[in-house]
């Protein structure tokens, strides 16, 4: 039992060793380093550090940090590489030991409080001094801080990007000319009141920003070859220029803003120049101009073609609609008018003959003086007491409205007769010369004639040398005009043909077959 328990110790314990970090005499030093800084979460950042075998990075650029570091701490930290600090409160002085670790690649110190020296010591020996040093720092920011006139960079042999801008420095700082691999140098608004010479060393240079200072020198005899260098600002300082600006065009005119005396372009290349961007900027402005007016036709066009459109299709519409308004018109039965209503008789002439007209043009006329003199004989309703005035009221003077349709022997009617009698008259024009006997004895014929399939003649009106035959069709009316002594053989021929429809036709589905002078309804 006590080796088994032994052994759970010993797990135990092998596991607590595995679950710890990789590097934690490290993350030991860190948190005594910012044991003094607030707003320092040491647990949060050990957990995204604890997987590392070495702690190389340090990155805490806007933490809200104040206070000051323990440099001392961070002494043992052999592999850091990487020390961001940037934008936070933090304040001190920062030790000279700490510019020469040996692993230290990249520092960023800047928008913070901190102070004192930048110094390494001599990285040549002397009698004095046999050990020296070379800081391995390729990139040193420590911009808008409180460093001093105290800075030696003859050690920093390998850096790349020096930015020391907004610092009280007031001297330029010494061993600046050692630096052969400089690349980017950033002095500005640092109260610098030095000669500039100490620059024309740095071969390597492609930004130069020294704006904002009392620097004295040639320009451009006291500065580094300008083959190299992107961009460039000496503005408010106090700098001669031996010679125009004109070639160095390409740094714009910001960069010399009150740089010094004899600051001046040529006259015939600034007017060549200024020339040039004028007419720049009017071909500028005619491009912009042509493309505005090419988008605006474009709009135009695009949105006169939309109204037409949809102008169009409203016309197409409002056709359409009055089609089918006047198809329903066209088709549908009228309501029933009283016998004898004041308002519409007004209409009717007291006098005739009558005439009227179909929608094809052509007219057709009742030769009769008195429109109530021409009665209207109904077979299966005798007692009704209707004339020719009653057929002119119900087809409204047989208007277009009520017109149905038009064949070779005349027009169709529709009308509602009173006692919401639905009738469709049909005019005959080219029956004329009728004896009137010949007439009435034929129609008298057909009314007696009855089949399943076939309509009965409902009634008949001859007005003048006009005869109307009125048959049903769901209560249908039609009227003939006939012509000539052939009426009684035209008539016995129909007679016969209706006999052997209505044979032919027996039990079939219902339908309508029309010939001319008359339409044959069948069911």
């Amino acid at each position: 039992m006590k080796t088994f328990c032994g052994f759970l110790i010993l797990l135990s314990l092998f596991s607590l060793v595995e679950s710890s970090c990789n590097s934690e005499e490290e993350h030991v030093l860190v948190s005594k380093a910012f044991k003094s800084v607030s707003g320092f979460n040491a647990s949060s950042w050990f957990q995204t550090n604890c997987s590392q075998a070495h702690i190389t990075r340090i990155v805490l650029p806007s933490q809200n940090l104040s206070g000051t570091i323990s440099w001392g701490y961070l002494r043992n930290m052999s592999n850091l590489q990487v020390l961001d600090l940037s934008g936070n409160s933090l304040q001190g002085l920062v030790p000279s030991w700490f510019w020469s670790t040996s692993s230290l690649l990249e520092i960023n110190l800047s928008r913070n409080r901190f102070g004192g020296s930048i110094i390494i010591h001599s990285s040549q020996p002397t009698p004095q001094n046999t050990s020296f040093s070379i800081s391995s720092v390729q990139t040193l920011n420590l911009s808008h801080n409180r460093f001093t006139n105290s800075i030696q960079l003859s050690a920093f042999q390998n850096i790349k990007i020096l930015d020391l801008s907004n610092n009280n420095l007031r001297t330029l700082p010494s061993g600046l000319q050692n630096l052969s691999k400089l690349q980017h140098l950033d002095l500005s608004n640092c109260n610098l009141q030095s000669n500039v010479k100490p620059v024309s060393s740095l071969h390597s240079l492609r930004y130069l920003d020294l704006s904002n200072n009392t620097f004295t020198g040639n320009f451009p005899l006291d500065f580094p070859p300008f083959a190299t260098i992107e961009f460039l600002n000496i503005s408010y300082n106090n700098f001669t220029s031996s010679t125009s600006l004109t070639k160095f065009n390409s740094f714009g005119k910001s960069a010399f803003v009150h740089a010094g005396n004899n600051f001046t372009y040529d006259n015939s290349a600034s007017k060549t120049t200024n020339s040039s961007e004028n007419s720049a900027q009017a071909t500028h402005k005619k491009k912009r101009k042509r493309k505005s007016k090419t988008l605006i036709v474009a709009a135009s066009s695009v949105g006169l073609a939309l109204v037409l459109i949809l102008l169009s299709i409203w016309v197409l519409r409002i056709i359409i609609r009055r089609k089918q308004r006047a198809k329903r018109s066209k088709w549908a039965i009228s309501m029933p008018v009283p016998h004898g209503m004041n308002v519409v008789t007004s209409r009717v002439e007291k006098s005739g003959p009558f005439a009227f007209e179909t929608e094809s043009g052509s007219t057709w006329v009742a030769d009769l003086k008195e429109p109530s003199s021409a009665p209207v004989v109904m077979f299966e309703k005798p007692l009704m007491n209707l004339s020719f005035k009653d057929l002119i009221v119900a087809t409204s003077h047989f208007g277009k409205d009520s017109l149905l349709a038009e064949g070779r022997c005349g027009p169709v009617y529709r009308a509602v007769l009173p006692g919401d009698l639905h009738v469709a008259i049909k005019v005959l024009e080219h029956a004329r010369d009728v004896d009137p006997d010949d007439s009435v004895a034929t129609f008298v014929d057909l009314s007696r004639l009855k089949h399943p399939n076939l309509l009965p003649l409902s009634g008949y009106c001859i007005a003048g040398k006009r005869a109307v035959l009125q048959t049903l069709f769901q209560n249908v009316f039609f009227f003939f005009n006939f012509r000539g002594s052939a009426l009684i053989k035209w008539l016995s021929r129909v007679f016969n043909f209706l006999l052997s429809l209505s044979v032919l036709f027996h039990n079939m589905l219902p339908s309508v077959v029309s010939f001319y002078p008359f339409v044959l309804p069948l069911i």
